[in-house]
């Protein structure tokens, strides 16, 4: 039986529709479109990756702001401080001398430990006379400097006079070389004394304790 062309093309027509038809309707009784295959893990894998990202960045960050804390709280240079001798006090044949440190920089930093002090003759370049000061105590732990606070370490200087002469040779001194706390760098500061050229058992003419706030 022969088939009619133009019946063939409507029917064609009405199954499209109708595929359509199915099509929409499946989308909209859920009230939402089928996801595009693949969609779902693209979306996932950049939001895994965005995370990744930002954390990332938040531990570089915490790391920077570590690094910044440290150097921020490292030692007190000697460039970065002012050394002045304070009002010293007579005891028993010696005399109490506070060493003030003054934190001159724009920074924090820290004083720890036993300064190294010693006599020298001639300013601040000059030889040192007898032995350098022995330490006293212990240490009283770290001491935080905030820009233009100080701390204070106490040097106990023998009246060297008491001393035999042959055994001291007193010597006329102009002043004290302090190297602060693990620094290799000296600061002078003046102190007109006198004080032992000679070293050897039972002349310690200086004693320094440890800085203290």
């Amino acid at each position: 039986m022969p088939r009619n062309p133009a019946l063939t093309r409507s029917l064609c027509a009405v199954g499209i529709a109708a595929a359509l038809s199915t099509a929409a309707c499946s989308s909209d009784e859920g009230g939402t479109a089928e996801p595009v295959p693949g969609t779902a893990t693209s979306v996932t894998a950049a939001a895994a990756a965005a995370t990744t990202k930002a954390a990332a960045a938040s531990t570089a960050a915490s790391a920077a702001a570590g690094t910044t804390t440290a150097q921020q709280t490292s030692g007190c240079a000697v460039s970065e401080l002012r050394l002045t001798l304070g009002q010293g006090q007579g005891a028993a044949g010696s005399a109490e001398l506070p060493l003030v440190f003054t934190n001159v920089s724009g920074r924090t930093c820290v004083l720890d430990g036993f300064p190294g002090v010693s006599y020298v003759q001639g300013g601040a370049d000059g030889a040192q006379v007898g032995a350098a000061a022995t330490r006293s105590g212990s240490s009283a732990g770290a001491v935080t400097l905030a820009p233009n606070a100080a701390a204070t370490a106490m040097v106990r200087a023998v009246e060297v006079r008491n001393y035999p002469q042959d055994t001291c040779a007193p010597t006329p001194v102009s002043g004290l070389r302090v190297y602060p706390p693990n620094d290799t760098g000296s600061i002078f500061v003046p102190y007109s004394t006198t004080g032992c050229s000679k070293t050897g058992d039972g002349l310690n003419q200086l004693s320094v304790q440890a800085v203290t706030g």
